[in-house]
């Protein structure tokens, strides 16, 4: 008697409450088995690089990266029958051939109303659906030579479970309002939380972090007391504040606090640095940009003594060499970078990019 193992998915949705729906109507068919479960695709990568999945369930709109960017990267690199199910594709027509033509195998759209009820009635389309993306074909799309995101499943050195629990810092003064939205413009959306302290008045820091969110693919909000820092998110210092940087258990989340009283620079880069290279340590990479003064070098060369990995852009883009060339002098950064080549430097950093040779 032959015994057939049975179809291991893994469903992929935001809502804890439909991961748990939909485990519940999968397992009750004897050929089908619920083998994991994913809030969000960055802890579906983790899962997909320790466990044998044969088919994923997948949500649209998500946190840290949406569903059809996942898609994306997952035929390019680590091909799986994906069955997407979303109330998106009732109301988006567009959004549903948008994931199979990605290679998703189908979808099963989400009813608007009377959820429960409603995906009840949806129990056998469900259940069919996933049995024929198991017998389903799969390749992998080409990849783009250029492509940093397309290294997501190949990671050698560094896992992205690793990097959530990382943290990068980015200080700058005059010039670096510029300087850090070029970085933006190239940075990967899978990195770990950014800290961004720029010398800026408070009136200027929400448009600067509402400006810096169109920019790229990372989100980024101005910090309010208590955010987690988190993959994929950039938390801009407001205007005339501190900010710490303090962990718990295994979060990183930050603790915005009144201007340093004798301080001349609020938000002060040292004052941030000094708090990482405490919480964070080794797990954190420290960078100095174009301004002017000394803000940041102290706190940059205690990050680099608590491990911590720390660069510094260099002269010849600096629009004021000041900061960087401080924490240079002092044995602040380890390392001086021209501005296109620090996205390249978080990135490998981060292990979302492997160094050549």
């Amino acid at each position: 008697m032959t015994i057939t193992k049975p179809v291991r998915i893994l469903v992929i949705d935001d809502s804890a409450f439909i991961r748990q729906f939909l485990t519940n109507i999968l397992n009750e068919a004897d050929d089908l088995k619920v083998l994991a479960t994913a809030g969000n695709p960055l802890k579906a990568i983790d899962i997909l690089k320790k466990q044998d999945i044969d088919v994923i369930t997948l949500d649209v709109e998500m946190p840290h990266m949406d569903g059809l960017e996942f898609l994306r990267l997952l035929m390019r690199s680590h091909p799986k029958p994906v069955v997407m199910i979303s109330s998106w594709t009732k109301t988006n027509s567009e959004i549903a051939l948008k994931a199979l033509s990605l290679g998703a195998v189908d979808f099963i759209a989400k009813p608007s109303m009377g959820f429960r009820e409603g995906m009840n009635k949806l129990k056998s389309e469900i259940i069919a659906k996933v049995r024929g993306a198991a017998a389903a074909r799969v390749a992998s799309l080409k990849k783009p030579e250029d492509s940093v995101s397309s290294l997501l499943f190949s990671q050698p050195e560094k896992g992205l479970k690793e990097t959530t629990d990382k943290v990068i810092a980015v200080g700058a003064s005059t010039g670096g309002t510029v300087a850090i939205t070029e970085i933006f413009k190239s940075l990967s959306p899978y990195i770990p939380g950014l800290v961004l302290i720029q010398h800026l008045p408070g009136m200027f820091t929400p448009s600067f972090a509402a400006s810096l969110n169109e920019a790229g693919r990372v989100k980024v909000k101005e910090a309010k007391n208590g955010d987690q820092i988190l993959p994929g998110h950039a938390l801009v210092v407001p205007g005339d504040k501190s900010l710490e940087v303090q962990k718990s258990g295994a979060k990183y989340f930050v603790e915005v606090k009144p201007p340093l009283k004798g301080s001349i620079y609020n938000p002060s880069i040292n004052h941030t640095l000094f708090s990482i290279a405490e919480a964070v340590g080794k797990n954190a990479m420290g960078i100095i940009l174009t301004g002017m003064g000394d803000d940041g070098a102290k706190g940059l060369k205690a990050l680099r003594e608590s491990e911590g990995y720390t660069l510094a852009q260099d002269e010849k883009t600096s629009v004021i060499y000041g900061m960087p060339q401080k924490a240079w002098e002092i044995g602040g950064a380890a390392k001086q970078v021209p501005l296109e080549k620090i996205a390249d430097e978080i990135h490998f950093w981060a292990g979302l990019l492997k160094k050549e040779g």
